[in-house]
């Protein structure tokens, strides 16, 4: 029985496979962002992290971007730096790029760097041909390049499943998306990434309505969504990708979730509303841990539940903060 649906699978059109051994068993996953932040104090912090990640044994990792402060310099230094404290991770480790590792590295306290300059140091240093994860165990990934030849640069999007839950990375990032209307390269930059995104986005609920995919699971580092006004973008570099998020919800009778990190406020809701003001029940944002906190957050992932991931807080006792102290400075 398990070599027929084996079979069956490996003709499947589908684009992310099924392993029929998986199909019913629990999982765990672990989400971090914004972290190591305050250099260098973080670093210790981070090794924390790191530990207490590979003591967790999950199935995976994803870091949400933003592996430092926006004040610190974007210097060649850095990135191979990250890159080997994220290839200590026991467990396949996916990572989505965050606005301070490219966005903001033109502030003069970032070191006035070209941000498409950077942004072509982290997709050389953080993602590969051969589109496997990071971290000591390596996951394949299906690599936008591959399904979508037309948007072959964005190799950071990526997808992959596990359990008939599919995971996609959508490069999403604060600081208004990149969207500075005061600078030509950088809306020429946006403009382009942003129907990248909206493509990959589509794809991914294309490939979340087949029968067997049971949930979709986002990842992306800005936090998109209006804090006074529900289901609304923060900002133009958000205008396109809320209203193709909200529109792609509503049409998927399936659970949704969006994880990202930004805002240094963990928190797990429902903002998303539909045209008329109702809830989309359907979808769950879940916002990192980061910044002076760094922790994670566990998810347990049941496939047979009609809402298959539970996420909770992982609190690592080393990283804990004296409340009273103030912040770290940012330079």
């Amino acid at each position: 029985m398990h070599r027929a649906i084996l079979f069956l699978c490996l003709f499947a059109s589908c684009s992310f496979p099924i392993i029929a051994a998986e199909e019913n068993t629990p999982f765990e996953f672990l989400v971090m962002g914004c972290m190591p932040y305050y250099m260098p104090q973080d670093e210790a912090r981070f090794q924390n992290v790191i530990a207490a990640a590979n003591q967790a044994r999950p199935a995976f990792s994803v870091h949400c971007g933003d592996t430092k402060s926006g004040q610190k310099p974007c210097d060649d230094a850095v990135y191979p730096k990250i890159l080997g404290w994220f290839n200590q991770f026991e467990s396949p480790f996916v990572y989505v790029p965050g606005d301070n590792e490219w966005t903001d590295c033109h502030t003069a306290a970032a070191g006035a760097f070209d941000p498409v300059d950077r942004l072509g140091v982290v997709r050389r240093t953080f993602f590969s041909a051969d589109h496997q994860s990071l971290g000591k165990s390596r996951l394949t990934l299906t690599s936008q390049t591959k399904v979508q030849p037309e948007y072959a640069t964005y190799i950071e999007h990526n997808r992959w499943s596990r359990g008939g839950i599919l995971f996609a990375t959508l490069h999403v990032v604060g600081s208004n998306n990149n969207a500075r209307e005061n600078n030509d390269a950088a809306m020429a930059e946006f403009l382009a990434r942003d129907q990248a995104v909206l493509a990959w986005m589509q794809s991914a609920f294309e490939e979340a309505a087949r029968p067997e995919c049971r949930a979709l699971v986002l990842f992306m580092q800005a936090n998109p969504l209006s804090e006074t006004q529900r289901s609304e973008p923060r900002g133009t570099g958000f205008a396109n990708v809320v209203p193709a998020l909200r529109k792609a919800v509503q049409a998927l009778p399936k659970p949704v979730y969006l994880f990202h990190s930004d805002s240094h406020y963990f928190r797990i809701d429902k903002p998303l509303t539909s045209a008329t003001g109702r809830t989309l029940e359907n979808f769950t944002r879940i916002e990192t841990f980061g910044g002076m906190n760094l922790h994670l957050i566990q998810v347990k992932v049941d496939p047979a539940n009609p809402d298959p991931l539970v996420a909770m807080p992982l609190i690592i006792p080393a990283n804990k903060v004296d409340a009273s102290l103030p912040p770290p400075s940012r330079k």
